[in-house]
């Protein structure tokens, strides 16, 4: 099943939104995180949506872009897992514009 990033979104932000309300998450953290969980999505392989679309413009074989899109997909992973232990990662920038108390 493929699935683009805009029915991702519109599908489990308003599932989910209130769960994270009633949790105590900052919406803009839990926006962060599943824009991020949403773009590893979309570029890991074997589903990676990204992956087939850049293929079809460049006209680069699907093999040579999956053998060059890990490191990508690494530092996705780490953000990803650093966004999640510190997540003033996140806020800090909206904290300093008054976004977010």
């Amino acid at each position: 099943c493929i699935i683009d990033a805009t029915t991702m979104l519109l599908v489990l932000v308003p599932v989910l939104l209130p769960t994270v309300a009633a949790l105590g998450i900052d919406p803009v953290y839990f926006g962060v995180l599943i824009v991020i969980n949403i773009t590893i999505g979309l570029v890991t392989p074997p589903y990676g949506l990204l992956l087939f679309v850049l293929a079809a413009l460049t006209k680069i074989p699907l093999r040579e872009i999956i053998a060059e899109c890990w490191e990508l997909i690494g530092a996705l992973v780490v953000s990803l897992a650093l966004m999640v232990a510190f997540p003033d990662l996140v806020l800090w920038l909206p904290r300093l514009f008054g976004y977010v108390r």
